[in-house]
This record gives structure tokens, sequence and C-alpha cells, in this order.
């Protein structure tokens, strides 16, 4: 399976995907800071203390990437199908649920490690910030940071299984678009916010991770799927 995973990341040149994840978080780093500048003095100060904070983070972290993995399973996936390559693969002397499997490896290991690192790196930047400026007048303990990592990590990874939901809509008629459009709704139901930053669905545990166990539960349908009708 590993031989496998790295024959698709050289296939797919997969580390350009890295190079635009790096983009991807600096222009949210920009944002972020946009948001911080023009919202100061508001009631509902996005940064008014480190709750608050990191929840905003983890949510458009949470947004961007599962985006980018929809995105990664209409190119790995996909298209693949679409341009009839997928069939191709399947006359290799190789499983058929492996070949996806190895893909969806991919998206999912992807998608968790690139929100994990974001939501660490702007969490970061936002204690060294405010170390100089001190706009966030409450302090962040030991303890605090260890329950933090600990949430982030099991956001990461409900995360990460979510954005396998939009192979169950793409795969429907093999569409790009509809792969795409359906990770962006997605986005907009989970990552929605009401009464400001301070709650959003995500803050109800059971509901990302049932989405999470969704997203798994699509991943081993189509394994059944391959030995009929996806291949067809």
């Amino acid at each position: 399976m590993l031989k496998l995973i790295q024959l698709e990341l050289r296939k797919h040149r997969f580390a350009r995907n890295f190079r635009t994840a790096g983009i991807a978080n600096l222009a949210l780093i920009l944002f972020l800071i946009m948001i911080g500048f023009t919202d100061q003095g508001a009631e509902d100060y996005a940064f008014a203390d480190y709750h608050v904070s990191f929840m905003l983070i983890d949510t458009f972290a949470r947004a961007v990437f599962i985006i980018f993995g929809g995105a990664l399973i209409a190119k790995l996936i996909i298209s693949e199908y679409r341009n009839k390559t997928m069939n191709v693969m399947f006359t290799y002397p190789i499983k058929r649920q492996k070949i996806i499997a190895a893909k969806l490896i991919i998206v999912f290991v992807f998608t968790f490690v690139m929100i994990l690192f974001t939501d660490l790196l702007m969490g970061a930047l936002l204690v060294i910030t405010n170390q100089f400026y001190s706009f966030i007048p409450d302090t962040l303990t030991m303890s605090d940071a260890l329950v933090l990592l600990l949430k982030y990590t099991i956001s990461s990874l409900s995360a990460a299984a979510m954005a396998l939901i939009p192979l169950f809509f793409g795969m429907r008629k093999h569409s790009v678009t509809t792969t795409l459009v359906s990770s962006i709704l997605l986005v907009l139901v989970v990552c929605s916010g009401f009464n400001g930053p301070t709650f959003s669905i995500n803050t109800l545990i059971v509901i990302p991770l049932t989405l999470g166990a969704i997203g798994l539960w699509i991943a081993s349908l189509s394994m059944i799927r391959l030995e009929t009708k996806d291949v067809n």
C-alpha cells in the first residue's frame, strides 16, 4: 500500500499541493489580520479572548482544507473516472480496492495534516503577537494549551473524514463540478456561525463526529461499488 501511495504522489506531482497549501495559509493569515484590525473595538470582537480566537482560526482552517480535500478527490479520483484512465489502472495486477484506498488515504492524511498544521501555526502566531500588543486580556496556561491541542487534533481528524463526503456526490455522474460544489456546500453548513464567532455547528461535537463517520462510511462504500456500478 505504501508503494502504491508513493506512485500516486509521483504520478500527480503531489508536492505542488503543499505549495498551494502554503499560499492558502498566507492568504488566511492576511485575512485574519484584516479581521483583527477592522473588527477592533466592536462588542463581539473576534479576538476578544483565546477561546473565541482559536475557534475562529479552526473554523477557517477547516473551511479552506475541506474544500481543498474536495479538489483533491476531484483530481485524484473523479477526473480519472471521467477521462477513463481509472479503467486502465484497473487492468493492472493490483486490487481495485487498493488503488482507490491509496487515493483516499492521500486525501485524508493531507487534509488532516494541513488543518492541524494551520491550527497550530495560526495559534502560535496569535500567542506570539499578543505578547507584543496585548489585545487579548486573558492568559493561556500550559493546561489550556494541552486541551487546545487535543481539540485541534479531534477537529482535524473529523474534518479530514468529513472531506470525503463530496466523493459520494461526485461519483453519481463522475462530475468534478458536483464534487467541488458539494464540498463548498458542506463547508457552508459545517462552518456556519451563529451569535457571532462564539458559536458554530462545529462546537456541537456530535455533529462533526457524525459527519466524519459518514465520510468514512462513504469511503468504504466506494470500495464495495468498485466491483459493480462504478467501473461500468
